[in-house]
Formats: structure tokens, C-alpha cells, sequence
């Protein structure tokens, strides 16, 4: 049994959805892994193919991460509406790791076109009664899974709703695939069907689920898993539920960079000083048949027998072009930048290291455009992926997090000068053109609700201290 075959007889999915994207996937998955049929080619020296390995920079692989660092950083800020929700929040973040999550995710996804979060919570026990569940020890868990174990099974233009996960585990030495089905019931709440099949050379059997439910209803109509991918339109397949990664029309831009950074890398191996010398040169007669050279010397090259007396030792030490080809390394580079939305000059290469912009940018920039674009689809990800560990670590956890009205607040650091943005917005509060809560909530990320909270709290402690003060002077 196949996992498709499986899924198609008992969910009815269609596996056409993923045949068209297949083939693209592999060749993107190929360039993240910086091992492509591109880098494997041969060489004809006159008298036999000689096979060669292309040097790569692999930059599919830091496109994918500098666009992660660019949207989602500890300078992120996800506020719930008030401190309490707040500080749990923040304790759940630090038990799962979440920002390290999000930003794998998003690099992963920027890389792969589509990956997907699942949460699932652990350690769930049945009470005697079979009527009430003991959550103290349960766990949340979130997995990253990527395209291969993907099932889409209903969508729209706008988000899959229903949705199969595979994964991979061993279990004492023995590997098996995990299968979660997530789907909506009569009541509209998601019910997460449980499968687990024993692999054995990728023939799959359905085995019996110890301490697991096969059937676990969620009891709420909040997705426990979240599609991920670049808000970029899909201009290679359409009416699809996957998306296409920052380099999927940069190929040919990727391909450039390599052919150049490997024909610099070539310029110093075959460019080095090599000294040829007769056969007979090799040695000589000392009553012992010493040698002349190192016999371990690269540069030295013996030349076949019947080579005449004026070629007893030649040099030859041509002079390098690696000024040029770093030039013409550097156009590729800029034109794979702002083919995938850094803009021109984003990446430079100094002869040794690659180097990346670091000044801000301002506010009309390609860069910031296309970061702020990628926003729009990410933040709705996001807040799925939080809404469900938060939704899922209350009602099957210890922890009672309300995410209403919750805040995600990006980092604009790297693209506008936060200095001078929070002088702004003061002087704009001075000029009544702004309130003081809107202040909080541009420039600290605060919901509304806590910005007012925050502000009453500094006009008491401000009534407190001139209470005290006032006092001070009316004894003296």
C-alpha cells in the first residue's frame, strides 16, 4: 500500500493535485540542497570525457535564509490583549521554541514553495469515568512538515481547509509513517484522524496506535495546522493549494552565479605555476640514483621521453583573470538579487566572502515592498499557528491564553530607521495628530487594549510621585 493509494480510497484525495507540482519541486528541493544535475557535467579532453563537479555558492540556500532573517526575528512581537494571557504566552514560546520555529518555517517554505506547521498535544490521559481527561502532564508539540508529506484534500482561492500530514518515525529501530488526517464534522469542529503504517522498503501496513487516539475531535472549529508559503502568484500551475519559492523564476539567475563562481574557483587551480622538466631531469647519477625534486611537488610536470635538450625545464605562470571574473560574479549576483526582491546590490563578493547589504533602506525600495508584501501572507500563517498552540494548550493543557484581538507586530529595523520613526510619532503626539495609545500600539506593538492599561499605569504612578512631592513641600 502506497500513503496517496491509502488516502485516496479512504478520504477521497485526488492525487492530481500534487503530479503538476512534482517535477518542480524536485528541481527547487535540488537547488536548496545545492546539489543539482546542473553541477554534474563532463569535459572532453581529446580523448576521453572526463566528469566534473561544478563549485556552487548555493545561493537558493541563502536567498531562502536571508528572506527568513528579514521577516521574523527576536525583535518580533506576538501581544495578547492582556498580561496575564501575555505571560503565559510567553512561557508556552519558551517551552516549544517558537520564534526558532517560525523562522525555520519560513525559510523552509521560501526555499520548498509550501510547508505546513502541525500541532498536536502528548501525554493526555483518560480518566477512569472515560467521561473526563487529565491534562496535567500534557505536552504541545509543533512539526514542520514539508511538501512530500502534504495531502491537500479541500481548498479554496483563499486556504486549505481539510488536510492529511505524514511523517517519519522509528520506533526501536523500526520505521514506520505516521498519518494525521484533519477534517471538519457535521458540527464544524476538526476531528484529526490518526493512522500508523509499518515501512517496510516503502510498503506500507496499517498497524494498531498504542496510547493514541484514532479518533481525537478537537472540539473547536480552530485549525491545528497552518500552510506556509510566499504570498507570490503562482504563475507555473494554477488552481493549486502550493505556492512557489523566492528563486522559482531565478533558475537561469542561479545557474550564472554558479558557472561564474566556478570558473573563478578553476582560474586559481589550473592557473597555478607549474615548471616542466625532461624525464631524465628527474634524477641523477650519484652512485645511489638520487632525485632532483620532490617527487610529492604538484608544479613540477615530467615530460615524456623525447623531449630535446632546450626543453630540460620550462615555466609556465600565466597571469590570472580573476579580477574580471570576480567583476563579471558580482553582475550575476546583483542581477540574481533583484530578480528574487532584495533590489540591486544586495550581495557582493569581495574575492574571498560573500557580503550582504546591511544599511537601512528606505521606504520605497524593492526590498521593502516585496518584505512587506511577503507580510500580508505570512502574518495569516502565523496567527493560525499561534491560535492553534495557544487553542490546543488550553483546552488539552495547563495553560488558559486568550488570543483575542492578539497582535503580530514585524521587525521594520532593517528597513526603516526605528529611531526616527518613534520621533515622529512623538512629535505627532505633541501635535495632537496622534494618541498617545495609537503611539504605544505603532511603536511598541501593544494591543489597544494594553497601550491604554500601560498608560493609566504611568498617569498614577506620575499622580502618585507629585502626590508625594506636593506633600513634601507643604510640611517644609
Amino acid at each position: 500500500m502506497k500513503l496517496e493509494k491509502f488516502l485516496q480510497d479512504n478520504y477521497n484525495y485526488n492525487p492530481e493535485i500534487k503530479d503538476q507540482v512534482k517535477s518542480y519541486y524536485e528541481v527547487w528541493k535540488s537547488w536548496y540542497q545545492g546539489d543539482t544535475k546542473f553541477h554534474h557535467y563532463f569535459i572532453y579532453n581529446g580523448k576521453r570525457k572526463i566528469p566534473q563537479k561544478r563549485y556552487t555558492m548555493n545561493m537558493a540556500k541563502q536567498i531562502s535564509e536571508d528572506w527568513s532573517d528579514i521577516l521574523w526575528s527576536e525583535k518580533c512581537k506576538i501581544s495578547m490583549a492582556n498580561d496575564e494571557s501575555q505571560k503565559q504566552f510567553n512561557n508556552l514560546t519558551n517551552d516549544l521554541d517558537l520564534y526558532t520555529i517560525i523562522n525555520q518555517t519560513l525559510e523552509k517554505s521560501g526555499a520548498l514553495g509550501t510547508v505546513s506547521t502541525v500541532v498536536s498535544v502528548y501525554d493526555i490521559i483518560q480518566n477512569e469515568d472515560a467521561m473526563t481527561l487529565d491534562v496535567s502532564k500534557a505536552k504541545t508539540r509543533v512539526d514542520i512538515v514539508d511538501f512530500d508529506f502534504i495531502f491537500p484534500l479541500t481548498w479554496n482561492n483563499k486556504e486549505v481547509t481539510e488536510c492529511a500530514f505524514g511523517s517519519i518515525e522509528y520506533i526501536k529501530g523500526k520505521k514506520y509513517v505516521v498519518l494525521s488526517v484533519h477534517k471538519l464534522n457535521e458540527q464544524g469542529n476538526y476531528v484529526i484522524y490518526n493512522h500508523l503504517f509499518r515501512d517496510s522498503n516503502q510498503t506500507l501496513t496499517e498497524v494498531t496506535m498504542e496510547d493514541t487516539e484514532k479518533e481525537f475531535d478537537t472540539m473547536s472549529n480552530i485549525k491545528w495546522f497552518s500552510i506556509f508559503k510566499p504570498l507570490l502568484t503562482n504563475n507555473l500551475f494554477s488552481n493549486s493549494p502550493f505556492g512557489i519559492p523566492h528563486f522559482a523564476n531565478a533558475i537561469n539567475n542561479l545557474m550564472a552565479v554558479d558557472i561564474c563562481f566556478d570558473a573563478l574557483k578553476n582560474e586559481v587551480n589550473d592557473g597555478r605555476k607549474r615548471t616542466f622538466a625532461r624525464a631524465d631531469m628527474f634524477n641523477y647519477d650519484d652512485g645511489k640514483q638520487g632525485l632532483t625534486f620532490d617527487p610529492n611537488d604538484t608544479t613540477l610536470y615530467q615530460l615524456p621521453s623525447g623531449a630535446t635538450k632546450d626543453d630540460l625545464i620550462q615555466t609556465d605562470s600565466d597571469t590570472l583573470r580573476t579580477n574580471s571574473q570576480i567583476e563579471a560574479l558580482n553582475t550575476e549576483l546583483n542581477l540574481l538579487g533583484n530578480q528574487v526582491g532584495f533590489g540591486e546590490n544586495h550581495y557582493h563578493f569581495d574575492g574571498t566572502n560573500l557580503s550582504t547589504a546591511t544599511a537601512v533602506v528606505s521606504s520605497n525600495s524593492k526590498l521593502f515592498r516585496r518584505k512587506k508584501k511577503l507580510e500580508i501572507g505570512y502574518e495569516s500563517s502565523i496567527y493560525d499557528l499561534v491560535n492553534a498552540i495557544c487553542y490546543a494548550s488550553s483546552k488539552f493543557g495547563k495553560y488558559n491564553i486568550d488570543t483575542k484581538d492578539m497582535v503580530i507586530q514585524f521587525d521594520d529595523s532593517i528597513v526603516e530607521d526605528k529611531e526616527a520613526e518613534s520621533a515622529r510619532a512623538r512629535s505627532e503626539v505633541t501635535l495632537d495628530l496622534i494618541s498617545k495609545v495609537e503611539y504605544r500600539m505603532r511603536i511598541f506593538g501593544e494591543t489597544e487594549e494594553i497601550a491604554k492599561q500601560k498608560i493609566k499605569e504611568i498617569q498614577k504612578e506620575q499622580a502618585t510621585t507629585e502626590q508625594i512631592l506636593g506633600n513634601s513641600s507643604n510640611e517644609e
